[in-house]
């Protein structure tokens, strides 16, 4: 957990008590009261929101290598190898996935993970379902790690591929440095 997950969990409280003390001072019978910490509440989310987007526009995002980590909190998966083969007209990729656990005294697990692959042209490839490997949301005690696979049909003219890992979304995407609506995610270069 880093100083912007702790600031947004920080600012979640602050919207939830504001909105239950406005609420309170309205039933009171002082609406105007209400309406104005309703409306330094919406200034303060329009000014966070324009420093999550701020940040995302300057940021750029990060071409990792083979083996490098990328984390949520303390759930981490990495992309540890890569094999081509070619079928029939399709070339395929049977991708290496490491997924573990950085917390030392809790059971996790990352819901909404997913990964896939995309081309230089920008064209987004998913894996095939199998249900024999463990799948990325899988529950790991504190330090564990669990190695999967996934395999990707990917026509032969794809060139530059890249593995990208995604989140879940939201509430996330909120917290300043994980949002990548403006510059795009993070990825590991194949080939």
């Amino acid at each position: 957990m880093n100083i912007f997950d702790l600031l947004f969990i920080a600012l979640a409280l602050v919207l939830v008590v504001t909105l239950i003390t406005a609420a309170i001072v309205a039933v009171s019978g002082k609406g105007a009261k209400a309406l104005r910490m309703l409306r330094r509440l919406g200034i303060g989310a329009v000014i966070y929101m324009g420093i999550v987007l701020l940040v995302s526009a300057v940021t750029k995002p990060r071409v990792l290598s083979e083996g490098e980590p990328q984390c949520n909190d303390d759930w981490c998966i990495a992309v540890d190898g890569a094999k081509t083969s070619l079928s029939g007209s399709s070339e395929d990729y049977d991708v290496t996935l490491r997924v573990f656990s950085r917390a030392l005294r809790i059971t996790q697990r990352e819901n909404g993970a997913s990964v896939y692959l995309r081309d230089s042209q920008g064209r987004k490839f998913y894996p095939d379902i199998d249900p024999n490997q463990p799948p990325l949301n899988v529950q790991l005690g504190p330090g564990e790690s669990v190695m999967t696979n996934r395999t990707f049909h990917l026509p032969q003219d794809a060139r530059d591929v890249s593995v990208i890992v995604a989140h879940g979304g939201f509430p996330g995407c909120l917290v300043i440095g994980e949002n990548n609506w403006l510059h795009g995610p993070d990825s590991v270069r194949l080939k």
